[in-house]
């Protein structure tokens, strides 16, 4: 077996075969040839490296050595400032003629405002190929991060940008696009379910719950776990394909089982999104993310500026709040109220299902936008029959479970259009269960946008707007 021999080694041998000088102390003692005969460049020198940011955001700095054919290569990736430090992400390759390229110094930390930090690098990387200059080159390196790198995105004047489009959507009206999305649910609820039903109609264009819109645009989605298998959603995924006849269709949703808060793998997880084109990320569930910790703030955070950095779509699967419930509001997410905060757009999922049957009755409750108006509730059936999964878009809700959930303006809708005739407070208050407070003041709230009343100056009779114009004419509207 051929002894195996250093990069600088064999720069000394193809340079002795090539009847070059090879000085040491040329160019500040980079181990660079020189012809002889030939002036050597004065000591210090380094020559400017090409830069390049690649696909994934790394800074490529590379140097060729036009005599031995060597290719030095510090890529540096991440860079992100964390108080006074400012810390990346620092890759060294070297590559020779007709050899393959050698990472010699592979994702070490890098914190370029420490005074030693350059040095150790360089130290340790003259301990396993001396001669190169490193200090030279890391301070090149370190001058261009410096000087080019800002936090966040560049800086941009607003009235630069031509024909701001509104608020758009990979999935309408679910998932807003480069956004932090959050869908909430008790356990069992099939959430998750839903979560890949939106992954599938985003990278296949397929609509998977009659309702939704789906841009143009097609690209891989990623599937982060924490508490499910990967044959777990496969099956599922084949499930929900064979119920929208579409499992000839070819796309990539890609799945990774997780054991670490995203927080710690953000970077890790940056690379695949990047190298991959990933334009929708899930995350199930929140709380797993996290590490458990969903009522502190100290994590939750973090955890938020993670999935923001990456810069796609994301969906967050949380469990809901059962306190909130019991204090008479809409649930949220469970823990500390920064879930709610920097969620962006937040929908609450409700179910009910009876024990046997193979179909159960799901509505979407939409909580919170801040970009856009709130959507009205999507109310569904599923169908786990014939080995598919298949959402059937109800028109009424058939469950009164879910229906108690639901806005009081919803549930006075509802009510209204299945009695089918025009009825007071009192009526409406009675046929839904409601106090006749909550429907008085949820009436006169909406009065003009979802119903209107009779001219009566007691016992108003009220109905929906979507009526006929003649019988509107015969109500006085506000």
């Amino acid at each position: 077996m051929a002894e195996e021999v250093s990069a600088t080694e064999a720069a000394r041998a193809i340079a002795a075969e090539a009847g070059i000088e090879h000085d040491m102390g040329a160019v500040g003692g980079a181990g660079m040839p020189v012809t002889t005969g030939r002036s050597p460049k004065p000591a210090g020198t380094l020559e400017e490296p090409e830069y390049m940011l690649n696909t994934v955001g790394e800074h490529m700095f590379t140097w060729k050595d036009e005599f031995t054919k060597e290719t030095i290569r510090i890529k540096v990736s991440h860079p992100a400032r964390s108080g006074r430090d400012f810390w990346c992400i620092v890759t060294v390759v070297i590559k020779q003629k007709d050899r393959q390229a050698v990472s010699i110094f592979t994702k070490k930390q890098w914190n370029l405002t420490s005074v030693s930090g350059g040095t150790s690098i360089a130290t340790a990387l003259n301990k396993r190929e001396p001669e190169r200059n490193w200090d030279g080159r890391l301070a090149l390196v370190e001058q261009y991060i410096h000087d080019r790198v800002e936090t966040g995105d560049d800086l941009l004047e607003l009235s630069t940008v031509q024909d701001p489009p509104p608020t758009s959507y990979v999935v309408y009206p679910f998932l807003e696009q480069n956004a932090n999305n959050m869908v909430g649910a008790d356990g069992g609820s099939t959430k998750s379910i839903a979560a890949l039903a939106w992954c599938i109609a985003y990278s296949y264009g397929i609509e998977t719950m009659p309702g939704i819109e789906m841009p143009a645009e097609r690209r891989p989605s990623l599937y982060l776990d924490y508490e499910g298998t990967s044959n777990t959603h496969a099956f599922r995924r084949r499930g929900i394909l064979t119920g929208v006849d579409g499992l000839k269709l070819q796309a990539k949703i890609y799945y990774k089982r997780m054991y670490s808060p995203i927080a710690d793998a953000a970077t890790e997880l940056y690379d695949i999104i990047k190298s991959r084109n990933i334009g929708l990320v899930v995350i199930d569930s929140g709380s797993r993310a996290v590490g458990g910790g969903t009522n502190e703030e100290s994590v939750v955070i973090p955890y938020f500026n993670a999935i923001s950095s990456w810069g796609v779509t994301t969906l967050t699967i949380v469990h809901k709040s059962k306190e909130a419930i019991q204090k008479g509001g809409n649930s949220g997410p469970s823990g500390v109220k920064q879930w709610w905060n920097q969620t962006r757009n937040y929908w609450e999922l409700l179910k009910d299902q009876t024990p046997g049957q193979s179909e159960l009755y799901v509505a979407f409750r939409h909580d919170k936008s801040n970009n856009d108006a709130r959507h009205d509730s999507m109310n569904y059936s599923i169908d786990f029959s014939n080995g598919g999964i298949k959402y059937h878009l109800d028109t009424e809700v058939k469950s009164q479970e879910i229906r108690n959930e639901l806005p009081r303006n919803q549930q006075i809708a509802l009510w209204l259009r299945e009695n089918g005739s025009p009825a007071t407070a009192a009526e409406i208050a009675e046929g839904t269960g409601m106090s006749h407070s909550h429907v008085n003041s949820t009436l006169r709230f909406n009065e003009g946008k979802n119903f209107f009343g009779s001219s009566d100056k007691r016992d108003r009779r009220w109905d929906l707007i979507e009526g006929s114009q003649e019988e509107l004419d015969e109500w006085e509207t506000y």
